[in-house]
């Protein structure tokens, strides 16, 4: 999404002295965008992981192609998000990914995002979460955690060849509390795609009459 930036032309006198304002402790802003930024944590997660993944597609010219996200349950309580995009190179997992405000949308008002924080929002409701990312044939594993400096990591756990095609999955651990409110969530936010997501485990969906 193109973001419109105005700044103020000020002009600025010799008499006058200048500080810039800058970051004390970014543990504690890192905290506020993580955990105060949302006031619908779970929804959140939904809605920008989600876009995420149909942003990735649109990169990679599949806007067609649907998604597929598996919902949690007891036997797997994980909310995992898969698409078949680009994937995540090693490039953008240490510049972008990692980094709040930074975001390869900018310049593309045919992708959802753009202020650099949505992959980073599954913090909002949990300390660590997986990331599975092919990348022209090396599959990646990552673990992102908050770590004791409490800024976060992105922490690579195996790396290997593949011939699988280039797609991210992200993996989010989900409480047992929450699995019906994600289901509701997920479907929720995906109704409003012309292109439909494809969705496992739902009683969401189970639980609706079938079109004729």
């Amino acid at each position: 999404m193109i973001i419109n930036t105005k700044y103020s032309e000020v002009e600025n006198s010799d008499n006058f002295s200048k500080s810039l304002f800058s970051i004390g402790d970014p543990a504690i802003i890192f905290d506020i965008l993580r955990s105060k930024l949302y006031s619908d944590p779970l929804g959140a997660v939904c809605r920008e992981i989600t876009s995420n993944a149909r942003d990735s597609h649109i990169e990679a010219n599949k806007a067609s192609c649907p998604i597929e996200i598996v919902l949690p349950n007891k036997i797997s309580p994980s909310l995992v998000i898969k698409d078949f995009g680009v994937g995540i190179s090693p490039d953008r997992a240490e510049n972008i990914f990692v980094q709040y405000g930074k975001s390869t949308k900018r310049n593309d008002n045919t992708q959802t995002g753009g202020f650099g924080m949505g992959c980073k929002c599954p913090f909002a409701i949990t300390d660590s979460f997986s990331i599975v990312t092919v990348f022209d044939g090396i599959k990646y594993s990552y673990s992102a955690v908050i770590d004791e400096t409490k800024v976060g990591a992105l922490l690579l756990l195996d790396k290997r060849s593949t011939d699988e095609s280039n797609g991210t999955s992200i993996i989010i651990p989900i409480k047992e509390k929450d699995f019906n409110i994600i289901d509701e969530k997920i479907n929720e936010v995906n109704s409003f795609w012309a292109i439909q997501t494809i969705i496992k485990n739902s009683k969401s969906l189970a639980s609706k009459p079938a079109l004729d």
